[in-house]
Order: C-alpha cells, then sequence, then structure tokens
C-alpha cells in the first residue's frame, strides 16, 4: 500500500475527526449583538407591517413584542446606537414620526381623534374648571341685567324636577349642548339662551354661548368651554323623565396612565412634578406590577396618580403621540442600569405639574388642544396668540 492509499484509509476511518482543524468560536461583541437586536426588530416589521407596540399583555407572543418595542424605544433614545444602525435602518424606523408642523397637519394626522364625542372617561379630573380660568381668552360672568324672566324659569325645572317630570343625565357628549337647554355644571343649573354664529379662532371654528347660571350671572363661553367644564365637573343634562337615552355602545380601546416614581435614587427623586405618560390596551395595574425589573420603569415601584379610560373608536398610540408632543419641551432625560448591565434610557417621564397633565387631557377632550402649549417656564397650558 502506497502513501496515498494509506492517507485515504486514515481520512475515511472512524478516527478521521482528529484530522480536521477545530475553529475557534467568534465572541459576540456588544456592537454585533445590538445589529442582531435590531435585525429582530426589523423583521418584526416586515412581518407585521407595523412596529412593535408594547400592549401589556401576557402571552407569549405579546411579551415578545413588548420587549422589541423597549428595545427601539431604547434605541431610538441613545444616539451612538441609532448612528450604529443608520446603515442597517432599511425601513427608516430609527425616527421619530415628524411633529405637524401646522394645525392643518395635526388634524390631518390625526384623522377621528377629534370628533364631538370626547375621548376620555373624566370623571377623575379636579373639579376646578381650570381650562376656562387659565385660558387667554376668559370669559367672565357678570350679573344678568333682568334676571327675573330666568330665574322664573329655573323655578318651572326646579319644580319638574322634585315632581319626577324632568330628570338629570350624566352629561356624554357636546352634541347635547343646545339653544334653551338646561344643564348642572359644578352643581349649578345653567341654561343656553343664545348660540352665536362660528366664527375661525386660531385657525378652528367656534361659537359663543349666552350662558344663564341660576345664581343671577351669566357668561359668553365658547360652547366647548362649557363642554370641557361639563365633562371635568361629571355635569348633567336635565330631559325630559321619558327621555331614553340612546345605546351606549362606546368600550375601552386602551388606557392612558400617569405614574410617579417611588425610586428612592436621588438623581431621579430630586427631579420636581416627575411623572410617566404612557398608554396600554389592558390594565394598568397588570402592565406596572414588574416595574422594579423594568428600564422603562426606572427599575422601581411606582404610584397610578391618574388612569383615563380611552373609549370609542381610537388609536391610543395616537393619543399618546399627542400628549407627548405637547409636552415634548418637559421631557426629562432619565435612566437606569438594566439587569443586564447596560444603560438604558427611559422614556415618556415629564417634568410637569398634574393640573397642567389634568388640564392637556381635558384640552385634548373637547378638541381645542391645538389652540394650547405648555409653557415650561410658567407651568402651565397657554393659549396659542395670532
Amino acid at each position: 500500500m502506497d502513501s496515498f492509499e494509506e492517507l485515504d484509509v486514515l481520512f475515511t476511518s472512524e478516527d478521521a475527526g482528529l484530522f480536521k482543524p477545530k475553529f475557534k468560536k467568534q465572541v459576540a461583541t456588544q456592537d454585533s449583538r445590538l445589529i442582531e437586536s435590531f435585525g429582530e426588530i426589523t423583521a418584526f416589521v416586515q412581518d407585521n407591517g407595523r412596529l412593535p407596540i408594547d400592549n401589556g399583555g401576557v402571552m407569549p407572543d405579546e411579551i415578545k413584542e413588548a420587549t422589541l418595542a423597549v428595545r427601539l424605544a431604547s434605541i431610538r433614545n441613545d444616539k451612538k446606537q441609532k448612528d450604529m444602525l443608520t446603515d442597517y435602518d432599511e425601513l427608516g424606523i430609527l425616527e421619530f414620526e415628524k411633529a405637524p408642523e401646522s394645525l392643518d397637519e395635526l388634524f390631518a394626522e390625526a384623522g377621528d381623534l377629534f370628533d364631538t364625542q370626547g375621548i376620555f372617561e373624566l370623571s377623575k379630573l379636579p373639579r376646578a374648571a381650570v381650562v376656562e380660568k387659565q385660558s387667554g381668552d376668559i370669559a367672565r360672568r357678570k350679573p344678568v341685567e333682568n334676571f327675573e324672566p330666568y330665574k322664573a324659569l329655573f323655578d318651572v325645572i326646579n319644580d319638574k324636577l322634585l315632581a319626577g317630570t324632568k330628570k338629570l343625565i350624566k352629561f356624554r357628549s357636546v352634541d347635547e349642548i343646545m339653544l334653551h337647554g338646561f344643564y348642572v355644571v359644578d352643581g349649578m343649573m345653567c341654561y343656553v339662551d343664545a348660540v352665536g354664529k362660528a366664527k375661525e379662532v386660531f385657525g378652528r371654528q367656534k361659537e359663543r354661548l349666552r350662558v344663564i347660571f341660576i345664581n343671577g350671572t351669566e357668561s359668553d363661553m365658547y360652547l366647548r368651554t362649557l363642554s370641557s367644564q361639563l365633562y371635568e365637573a361629571t355635569g348633567f343634562t336635565i330631559v325630559d323623565a321619558d327621555y331614553e337615552a340612546p345605546f351606549d355602545n362606546s368600550y375601552a380601546v386602551g388606557r392612558i396612565y400617569i405614574l410617579q416614581s417611588l425610586s428612592e435614587d436621588p438623581k431621579i427623586k430630586t427631579v420636581a412634578n416627575l411623572y410617566k405618560i404612557g398608554v396600554t390596551h389592558g390594565y394598568v395595574e397588570d402592565r406596572v406590577k414588574n416595574a422594579v425589573n423594568e428600564p422603562t420603569y426606572l427599575m422601581s415601584p411606582v404610584k397610578i396618580v391618574e388612569n383615563y379610560r380611552l373609549t370609542g373608536n381610537y388609536n391610543p398610540q395616537k393619543v399618546e403621540s399627542l400628549i407627548h408632543e405637547v409636552f415634548g419641551a418637559a421631557q426629562v432625560d432619565v435612566g437606569v442600569i438594566g439587569p443586564d448591565g447596560n444603560y438604558y434610557s427611559a422614556i415618556e417621564w415629564y417634568s410637569v405639574p398634574l393640573p397642567a397633565i389634568n388640564e392637556a387631557i381635558a384640552l385634548i377632550n373637547s378638541g381645542e388642544v391645538v389652540d394650547y402649549h405648555y409653557d415650561p417656564e410658567t407651568q402651565r397650558m397657554m393659549e396659542n396668540k395670532p
């Protein structure tokens, strides 16, 4: 047997594996892991035709999607990571959506966000009429010159309420406000005596009302201002006893929540009026029960300050994006070290007083938010000037 035949026998024998070179396993670097992670996000977008969202679900697919959503948010808020992944971003998902540059753009993008039905269950909002008090164009009340005819009207309605021929129903929609209608706002009965012609105010059509109050005062407030006050104060519409409200087919499509961090970290604890504003499709309590293990909640317990039920045919992400746009100037750059030892920027945290957040939500509900902006210096919602 010559040498070539001997080698052939060796390479085809059971010991042939001894002659194969052993390749050194390549160690994954932090950059390669980031690229691989971004690849998973890209694959999700390609398969589903949308960005991943954190919907608070508990099923395996929902948890995986939530993980991708948190990961994408972290990458978007880290300039170094964004720069590194730019060449891999074939779908253009690294950038946040461009903010509207005009009222026309905002209305076009918002779609059905600003309708006449209202979008929130606002029973938790403060009873004070913050929108009217802080608006630049304040509808001041003044004494009615000849109150006697109106007093007689209020007396008749009171008698009918006592007799049971009239009743109170919870105010639900701006559509309920009409000429010669009676309402109860903040415990005070009022009467719509006149409705003015709609005119354009800061690019939006508005109608002035003449509203007479049972205490002998009147106001020329806007129709939507009265609507906001009725929402905030859990107001009532006065109707005939046999009135049957239309079937309410509204349903909760999500919840907008406001959270306060209970972190003991001085860098977090010392930030004044620090709140997280977010959205979930499930229950807020379920969404935050694992807060101590999630960087987005600063790896600490949180307190649920407000919890608004979002109803109707609305996209919760649109509503959330609008709230974030309103308070964009007050966003706080905070972050924590995650369980894996990496630093994570936590988004959706804002340094804004709670009354200003509540007012913004009331303005979104009435559709007037496009007429306002948040001023970090005064820490108030301010009406836009022409």
